[in-house]
């Protein structure tokens, strides 16, 4: 090769371990002692030697501390009193070899130090570690934490929590403790998700009683929060009166306030759950997503799922995400493993993690921050496989076999287990189980329950009250059972049958829809029962195949949904249904 031509050539380096090398090697100068030229003086008096320019190239704290002209920049030891050894330990290490354990026990400590530190990236982790815990019983504290340490995600989602909850939140020991501004913040929230009038005011009864003497001056203020229209006058008058009083008192006292004409049901407030349909079947598998907003009583598209050659999935709810899990392919029926996400906030599709095992017709449910997917079909037995996604390590994890693997069975939690009713066993689902299986994950066991007294396939179960409802499938039965009581009740029938359905519950009603013949449509609701319970359904058209929506109700009156739902077009079947709370 001439000189000429060699002079022209070039190779452009990049050594893939470089990175990771000079990692390693910071490390072990650290571990040595080598070259370190500051100390870090933890509030027990432990010290850690290191290097300010590795402390600076992960921390703008750091960064800032040795390069302006403060005092500590001409100093050898730096010391933290707010930082304990453990901690501090925990940040080095982190520092030095990008990993650090996070636990329930530190997590805090480690996130208010590194947002103190302003290590952001172990801070998002500590966030997420949260949000994974958060629960009715620690949404307010988490709220507040969140505000303290700027968690945007983290607040967002307690408030997710507190607003859809809210009231199984006033059972709880930490509402009693909320202080004032919080609560009313919360009172005053447009969205806050109650359907019983009286929610909001027993909420804040329950909370002046719990400590009357410097809570009392507070009632009128979170009175005018809920829009409870009273006599202020004749209130504190009769406030004055009764110090110290019982939650019957305050109540009694109330109602005596009130003004003329004003009823409990002005402090309603609005429902803001939205129903998400997912998917269907109408000739061909349907990857629409749609929204009804009960309070507008209109539908919003979404934007489409990306895998569109898909059907007999299944979906779980999992904070704003929705989880779509599994199926098999229209011209193949091969079975799937991948998983399509749904970001009800931002309206956009990411693909997630694949299963361990690809599956369709199987159940899947939202448990403890994870999602949990259960048998279904892989070839030609229905499997007894369960498994779970963490979505904070980004993996699927196999748990205990079920007792006895079904297909197109429904899955649904009550009281921080899994039921899974009905579907198909044996070779190709030639049989239909009777039996309710029961999953603990805190012991990784099933377990089977009771005996479901009309076993069925294709049909939908729901979480409400504490109590399991059973829908749909080939009859027109409504089933539902108390766990606590071990008791089964049959409650009115729906007014169709409906095959492999959806079902959601939003603010105390279980709505299902599907598609059925109808040989006369009406615009108006039909009503069944209104004395206790009853199922009522919607059409809009006089068409032989429309979209509706059965809903039953637990309580004797409904408020907002006296009016006449939407339809969708077009009529599809096999769709899914969850409840999004929105804030």
């Amino acid at each position: 090769m001439s000189g000429k031509a060699q002079s022209g050539y070039s190779y452009e380096f990049c050594d893939a371990s470089h990175s990771s090398e000079v990692l390693e090697a910071l490390h072990e100068f650290h571990s040595s002692g080598l070259f370190t030229d500051v100390t870090l003086q933890s509030s027990s008096g432990q010290l850690f030697h290191c290097h300010k320019a590795v402390l600076s190239a992960r921390s703008s704290y750091f960064k800032v501390m040795f390069t302006l002209d403060m005092r500590e920049r001409l100093n050898d030891t730096i010391n933290l009193p707010c930082i304990n050894g453990e901690i501090l330990g925990a940040l080095v290490s982190y520092v030095y070899t990008s990993k650090t354990s996070i636990t329930q026990n530190n997590v805090q400590s480690l996130l208010e130090a590194a947002d103190l530190l302003q290590f952001n990236s172990l801070k998002k982790a500590c966030e997420s570690f949260l949000i994974h815990l958060l629960d009715v019983d620690n949404c307010l504290g988490m709220h507040s934490f969140a505000e303290l340490h700027v968690c945007s995600d983290l607040q967002h989602e307690a408030l997710r929590i507190i607003l859809s909850r809210f009231e199984e939140l006033t059972l709880q020991e930490e509402f009693l403790e909320v202080d004032f501004q919080k609560l009313m913040g919360i009172l005053e929230t447009e969205n806050i998700n109650v359907w019983k009038e009286v929610t909001l005011l027993d909420a804040v009864i329950k909370w002046v009683a719990h400590d009357t003497a410097p809570r009392i001056d507070h009632l009128q203020e979170l009175l005018k929060c809920i829009h409870l229209e009273v006599d202020d006058a004749c209130l504190k008058t009769a406030l004055d009166l009764r110090k110290g009083c019982s939650e019957n008192k305050l109540r009694s006292l109330i109602r005596t306030s009130l003004k003329p004409s004003k009823g409990f049901s002005q402090c309603c407030k609005k429902l803001t759950c939205s129903l998400y349909v997912i998917g269907g079947y109408y000739w061909h598998p349907l990857c629409e997503v749609h929204m009804w907003d009960p309070v507008s009583n209109t539908w919003v598209q979404g934007k489409d799922m990306p895998d569109f050659e898909r059907e007999s999935y299944n979906v779980a709810l999992l904070g704003p995400d929705i989880y779509v899990t599994g199926g098999y392919r229209t011209q193949t029926v091969d079975a799937l493993d991948t998983v399509w996400i749904y970001n009800t906030d931002s309206d956009e599709w990411t693909e997630g993690c694949p299963m361990i095992t690809a599956r369709y017709y199987h159940c899947s449910v939202a448990l403890r921050g994870c999602i949990y997917v259960i048998g279904g079909y892989t070839t030609g037995a229905p499997t007894q496989e369960t498994e779970f996604y963490d979505p904070l390590k980004r993996r699927w994890f196999p748990v205990a076999d079920m007792i006895q693997g079904v297909g197109n069975a429904t899955a649904c939690v009550v009281n921080d287990r899994v039921y899974v009713t009905g579907g198909h066993y044996g070779y190709r689902g030639t049989c239909t189980y009777e039996k309710i299986q029961t999953y603990r994950p805190d012991i990784n066991e099933w377990s089977i329950t009771t005996i479901c007294p009309h076993p069925e396939y294709g049909l939908c179960s729901v979480s409400l009250n504490n109590k399991l409802y059973l829908v749909g499938g080939q009859t027109t039965i409504t089933d539902c059972y108390d766990p606590e009581r071990d008791e089964w009740r049959q409650m009115c029938a729906m007014k169709e049958r409906r095959m492999e359905c959806g079902s959601a519950a939003i603010n105390g009603c279980i709505y299902v829809a599907d598609v059925r013949p109808l040989l006369f449509g009406s615009s108006q609701i039909m009503l069944e029962n209104m004395i206790i319970r009853f199922w009522f359904h919607i059409s809009s058209k006089r068409e032989t195949n429309q979209q509706e929506f059965f809903i039953f109700s637990s309580v004797n009156h409904l408020n907002c949904y006296h009016e006449n739902l939407r339809r969708l077009d077009p009529a599809i079947y096999n769709s899914k249904l969850v409840s999004v709370m929105s804030i």
